[in-house]
């Protein structure tokens, strides 16, 4: 079972995990309305979706639940991720905000790297080693963003 936890402050991230939710047939989840470690426990795939603001900082209400996530047991769940920016505003840290998941699911099995795909970035902390580390989508500048969480679903079905 897949449970998508998302921060969004203006709608799109929220937007963007719907879409990937009514994909993936996952339960939906803003991180605002966590209460306890335990609603994270019940799926054995867990998507984390968040905004990234100014020079790549994590969307507030993440930043006010991160620290839920050092309850979590992640050695036996597969984690994705999915970030949300402007690639027109913010090319030199497009979706940098991911990176701050990483230390919280390092004994998860991370899934859902993906490719730049067109995407002209000058600089992206969640772009490692070729790939970016989750899902990056520039909601409001890219009009074909939809067949991009497409691509990715379908990638991401075959990992879990």
């Amino acid at each position: 079972m897949v449970g998508i936890f998302y921060g969004s402050s203006k709608g799109s991230t929220r937007d963007v995990a719907n879409f990937i939710g009514n994909e993936l047939d996952a339960k939906i989840f803003n991180i605002k309305d966590v209460k306890s470690v335990d609603e994270f426990s019940k799926f054995s795939t867990l998507i984390f979706a968040s905004s990234s603001y100014g020079f790549g900082e994590l969307q507030e209400d993440w930043l006010e639940k991160i620290n839920l996530l050092d309850g979590v047991k992640f050695s036996d769940k597969k984690v994705a991720l999915i970030g949300v920016g402007g690639l027109a505003r913010h090319a030199d840290s497009f979706c940098s905000s991911l990176v701050e998941f990483l230390p919280k699911i390092k004994a998860a099995t991370r899934v859902g790297s993906s490719d730049l795909d067109g995407y002209e970035i000058q600089n992206s902390s969640a772009f490692i080693n070729g790939k970016f580390i989750g899902l990056c989508v520039d909601f409001k500048g890219d009009e074909n963003w939809q067949k991009r969480a497409k691509k990715w679903c379908e990638n991401l079905k075959n990992e879990i």
